[in-house]
């Protein structure tokens, strides 16, 4: 039952998305690829942070933290606006932040054609390492839920949260390596930093998809466990 809600959900959220607006999917990329654009020209002509393959770095952390961000702000009042859904008999509550997060997910998918076009033309030196590319998906996704499912039920009664989380988003956007390299960092910042999950994440994407390097497993394993562990509480 919680798989059929949460298939007609996510398929109600990408034919909204995307059946009613002239452009289509190509809304799905437009974002990235304006911070891209954004990022390349600030921090390669203006600002040069002299960061090989500067295009693919920033990219790649863009499509994981856009996944990360889009779920997150959608979960915040997706119990408060469903209300005629969950009135229903046996309606499984949980499923609203799943489904953003899948529905997320298919259009980080959506993505992945331009992706691969920066990668190809900065000389990617992606391998063998790519069949770890699904760890390191289903580990941010259980982050991702994780905190979804936190903000979706602190906001049934504190409604203060839906002005509070995209503050904290935009905070956790410079906590995040994303425009910038994470070994440039002084190391007293680095260990705050680590603190962060997605940097473990967006450093493994990176490494699997730029340099052809596996990913720091025991790392990513800590990420896995920590996000398990929240998960479990805040699906409690």
């Amino acid at each position: 039952h919680l798989r059929d809600v949460i298939r007609v959900l996510v398929w109600r959220d990408q034919r909204g998305r995307y059946t009613t607006t002239l452009m289509g999917v190509v809304w799905a990329v437009a974002a990235p690829v304006l911070f891209l654009m954004t990022f390349y020209f600030l921090f390669t002509f203006v600002m040069p942070l002299q960061i090989p393959n500067y295009a693919s770095h920033v990219f790649v952390a863009l499509v994981a933290w856009t996944w990360f961000q889009s779920t997150v702000s959608e979960s915040v009042g997706c119990i408060v606006g469903n209300q005629s859904l969950i009135c229903q008999p046996r309606f499984p509550v949980a499923a609203l932040p799943v489904a953003s997060a899948m529905s997320n997910l298919l259009t980080l998918c959506l993505t992945l054609p331009v992706l691969l076009l920066v990668l190809l033309a900065e000389g990617s030196q992606a391998g063998l390492s790519l069949v770890s590319l699904p760890v390191i998906l289903l580990c941010q996704l259980v982050v991702i839920l994780a905190i979804a499912f936190l903000v979706a039920a602190l906001n049934v009664r504190f409604r203060d949260l839906g002005y509070i989380v995209p503050i904290l988003l935009q905070l956790f956007m410079f906590a995040t390596p994303i425009f910038y390299d994470y070994a440039s960092v002084p190391e007293r910042a680095r260990q705050v930093l680590a603190f962060n999950p997605l940097v473990t994440l967006v450093q493994s994407y990176r490494g699997v998809l730029i340099q052809g390097d596996w990913p720091d497993w025991p790392a990513l394993g800590l990420v896995f466990l920590g996000g398990s562990v929240v998960l479990a509480l805040t699906w409690r």
